[in-house]
């Protein structure tokens, strides 16, 4: 082996100068590289707009390296050697390495040098301003120290030493590069046997893949939409050029409503307004007048509206837009409800404005006028007796719309309708009797309007008996122009007393 492998004590004194030479070298050699290392600064990340390819890529990184090892003698043995390092950039200058490989190197006379190495050492990139992060290539030198367990010549001891090597790296991508090294290494043994204070010399040649953990820290400074926000912090990294954007990277949306403003139609919608895609106001029933601001939301496609949203006919002047009025033809100056229909307090289905008893009992049957035949309080006309409660003493009830073809005894059509009514409303009294009383205006004799009002009296209970009530309750009695309710001297005080009035008598 001693003539394959170098070890100093055997060539003599010389041997020993030359070993000792080298190990001065190559301490002050390492400790300089990693001076330097410590010594040069990274370049400074500004908290501003930071260039990705300044920014240290501080990652740790793992090669695994294969590769063959041999002497330094002109007569090289050689033999396989693998590894693994890691590294960790210190500043864009150095890295850290830390290191663990083998080596076997055959000999022809002198058996197998075996080694186990783990090794702390540096790597120097001298040529940064040529070569910087953004490079693919990157050349480097690097050194340190080494602590080792050598089996040769039947014997395992520990060697010390330090190391030396060049190489360079061939980027693949952000997280892949090739490595190639060259490494020079001292193994110096202080033990005793064969192997006292021998000092071996060898180099290993490999290459290897390196290996970068986690994610490129300048990925963070990255700004792939070029809106001032790095793509590390960026939520919406694809936000189209021009659009200015908020802290997070994502278009501005002035009015809060989810649509950013340089897509919104409508950029000062009031906050909590439902939008369409557009980001204006949503109009459901296309009038013009957004859904917060539309009283009349269901305004019919094609009708005219205020600035309420609400259309704007109204026909019988209630309040109530035509296209909502159930009732569009309500009288001037009556109360309606929401639905624009005359009101009914009570409940009746006859409305307040031609309810002679308002206030009905809840379940009683009524006549035409609003009121029940028993139980209930009449308004009383001008002029009526009242009773404690203010309610009309005379129990008629005048049957209004029951008319006669002209100075006859023959109902109207309109007459029978009302008619029908009535009898529904005595089948619901079938205990009570009830007097039908006719009566006439003042033109005329009072011989003629009495006989008149007589028989229309009777052809109100004819036609009452036909719809089922039974004759015996009802009592056809004739008034003609003796109990007038209005004046006679009018066409509407003799319309008014031209009338049937239907009396309970029990």
């Amino acid at each position: 082996m001693s003539n394959k492998i170098n070890a100093g004590p055997s060539i003599g004194g010389r041997s020993m100068q030359f070993s000792s030479m080298w190990q001065r070298g190559l301490a002050i050699a390492t400790v300089a590289l990693l001076s330097v290392g410590v010594a040069v600064p990274g370049f400074a990340q500004s908290t501003g707009a930071v260039d990705p390819n300044t920014v240290l890529d501080d990652r740790w990184s793992v090669t695994p390296m294969v590769g063959f090892a041999f002497s330094d003698r002109s007569d090289l043995d050689s033999g396989l050697s693998g590894g693994v390092l890691a590294t960790k950039p210190l500043t864009h200058w150095f890295s850290y390495e830390l290191g663990a490989d083998y080596s076997l190197i055959e000999t022809s006379n002198a058996g197998d040098y075996e080694r186990v190495t783990g090794r702390l050492g540096g790597l120097l990139y001298p040529f940064r301003p040529y070569f910087d992060d953004s490079s693919s290539f990157q050349p480097f030198i690097g050194g340190g120290l080494h602590l080792s367990s050598v089996d040769f010549l039947k014997q395992t001891t520990s060697a010390f030493g330090f190391y030396g090597s060049i190489g360079a790296q061939q980027k693949l991508n952000d997280t892949l590069s090739l490595s190639l090294l060259g490494r020079y290494q001292v193994d110096d043994v202080g033990d005793s046997g064969p192997l006292v204070d021998q000092t071996f010399y060898t180099w290993q040649v490999l290459a290897g893949l390196r290996i970068a953990l986690g994610s490129k820290p300048s990925d963070q400074f990255r700004d792939a939409d070029g809106d001032g926000v790095p793509d590390g912090v960026d939520k919406c990294p694809d936000t189209p050029p021009g659009v200015q954007v908020d802290a997070r990277g994502c278009p501005l949306d002035t009015d809060g409503d989810g649509v950013p403003d340089h897509l919104d139609q409508c950029p000062d919608t009031p906050r909590g307004v439902k939008v369409d895609d557009r980001g204006c106001p949503i109009d459901s029933d296309g009038d013009g007048i957004p859904d917060h601001l539309d009283k009349c939301p269901g305004t019919p496609p094609g009708v005219e509206v205020d600035a309420q949203g609400c259309a704007l006919v109204d026909t019988d002047g209630d309040g109530i837009p035509d296209a909502y009025d159930k009732c569009p033809d309500t009288p001037d100056g009556i109360a309606i409800d929401d639905e624009g229909c005359p009101l009914d307090s009570d409940g009746d289905g006859i409305p307040d404005h031609l309810d002679e008893c308002p206030n009905t009992p809840a379940g009683l049957a009524v006549l035409p006028d609003g009121c029940a035949l028993v139980g209930d309080c009449r308004k009383p006309r001008p002029g009526e007796a009242v009773d404690a409660n203010g309610c009309a003493m005379d129990r008629g009830f005048i049957l209004r719309g029951v008319k006669f073809e002209f100075d006859s005894a023959i109902l109207t059509v309109e007459a029978k309708q009302i008619l029908d009514k009535v009898a529904v409303t005595l089948s619901s009294y079938p205990d009570v009797d009830v007097e039908l009383g006719g009566h006439t205006d003042s033109i005329g004799t009072a011989g003629y309007n009495l006989g008149l009002s007589e028989r229309r009296s009777i052809a109100v209970k004819e036609y009452l008996a036909r719809k089922g009530i039974s004759g015996e309750r009802m009592t056809p009695v004739g008034y003609g122009l003796t109990v007038p309710i209005a004046d006679n001297g009018t066409a509407e005080g003799r319309e008014e007393n031209r009338r049937v009035e239907l009396t309970p008598q029990n």
